[in-house]
């Protein structure tokens, strides 16, 4: 009983002279930040509560402490290194008329408006105060709220600079905030790129029979094959480059005569010709650009998809040409790093096709002629 009796007694010495004080409900600081401030970073506060007494709200008071939220303790000093000196955002019921200031050594924010509304208990009131120096202490620190009926009883608690004045407030209430050392995470991604030259499925090995269905080339028709397939997948920044190496068709002494530089354009004519050589065309993914032997370019190759073997004339449509066109640039495929057949220019994935043609001349001697070409694929990083 002596307990029942005496605790009422307390919580009048710390309200409005004549009322008691309202703790104000569901009270939160949300910190954008809760990093200690070691570089001069500042944070955005989000203040919400619900009003706990039926009244007029003039002026509002967020007060920082380093000991302890709880009205009527001294609140010197503040968290070390913080400041409540911020901008002011309008939220809930704090739309319009309020200005903010800061004192104690910016240590409290306040908001005021001399004609402020009255406000019924269970009303929401939030604001944003922008611009906040956290502490730089790794540590607990500490926030109360009061609301007051004016100003002037605002000023007047702001009298006291130790924020230990338990006069005029009518709602008060109180937070604990901490600060925190972030979450550091680290990946690496590796340079990567992916290359692979294949009949058909990647690891099956290109071995083309190029001529009839025995790789007898004709005097009659030059042959096609465009079924070597090359993918490349890489994440280098500047793209990458495929190389082609290697010589021309040869058997013992005797070669059949690389296509060249200019190109070789296949059917026309269409009989008794020497020639061996290469162009290579874009079935998915990035496509190709700036390449060695690609839509007419340097070195000659001019094909696409629409390329056929027809045993006299690979009929290419598509490029505005009716017949597609081989190079093979002997010089440059039998260098140390081959001649440039290709060109990725940006990170990602491209699908190719590799067409080799060829052709003979009655006077070709005759012979099994081989030749093994490498395709070598370059990142640039």
């Amino acid at each position: 009983m002596l307990f029942v009796i005496v605790a009422p007694l307390f919580v009048l010495t710390v309200g409005n002279v004549g009322a008691t004080p309202g703790q104000v409900q569901f009270r939160s600081i949300q910190m954008s930040d809760n990093t200690t401030n070691t570089s001069g970073s500042t944070a955005s506060y989000l203040v919400s509560f619900k009003v706990a007494t039926t009244g007029v709200v003039q002026a509002i008071i967020v007060d920082f402490c380093s000991t302890d939220p709880i009205p009527g303790d001294a609140c010197s000093p503040k968290p070390t290194g913080f400041s409540a000196a911020a901008t002011f955002s309008p939220g809930t019921n704090t739309a319009s008329g309020w200005t903010a200031a800061v004192a104690n050594t910016n240590r409290t924010f306040e908001l005021s408006n001399a004609s402020g509304a009255s406000r019924t208990a269970g009303d929401v009131m939030s604001f944003t105060m922008t611009g906040v120096t956290n502490p730089t202490l790794l540590n607990t620190f500490y926030a109360r709220i009061f609301t007051f009926a004016t100003p002037s009883l605002a000023s007047t608690w702001l009298g006291t600079t130790d924020g230990s004045s338990t006069s005029s407030y009518t709602d008060y209430g109180g937070i604990a905030l901490s600060t925190a050392q972030p979450v550091l995470v680290t990946s690496k991604v590796q340079e990567q790129i992916s290359f692979c030259v294949y009949l058909g499925t990647c690891g099956t090995q290109a071995n083309i029979l190029l001529g009839d269905s025995h790789g007898v080339l004709s005097t009659s028709a030059p042959f096609v094959d465009n079924n070597t397939t090359y993918s490349l997948t890489t994440n280098a920044s500047q793209g990458a480059v495929v190389y082609l190496k290697g010589p021309t068709l040869t058997s013992g002494s005797n070669t059949i005569p690389a296509a060249g530089s200019s190109g070789y354009l296949y059917g026309t004519p269409s009989t008794n010709t020497d020639f061996f050589g290469v162009c290579t065309y874009n079935t998915s993914g990035e496509v190709l650009t700036v390449p060695g032997y690609y839509a007419g370019t340097s070195n000659g190759g001019n094909c696409d998809n629409t390329i056929s073997d027809t045993g006299g004339a690979a009929v290419l449509t598509s490029l505005g040409s009716p017949y597609a066109t081989f190079g093979f640039n002997a010089t440059n495929t039998g260098s140390t790093f081959g001649d440039l057949l290709a060109t990725l220019p940006t990170p990602g994935t491209t699908i190719d096709q590799l067409a080799l043609g060829a052709g003979v001349n009655v006077t070709q001697p005759s012979g099994v002629y081989t030749t093994s070409l490498q395709l070598i694929a370059t990142g640039t990083y």
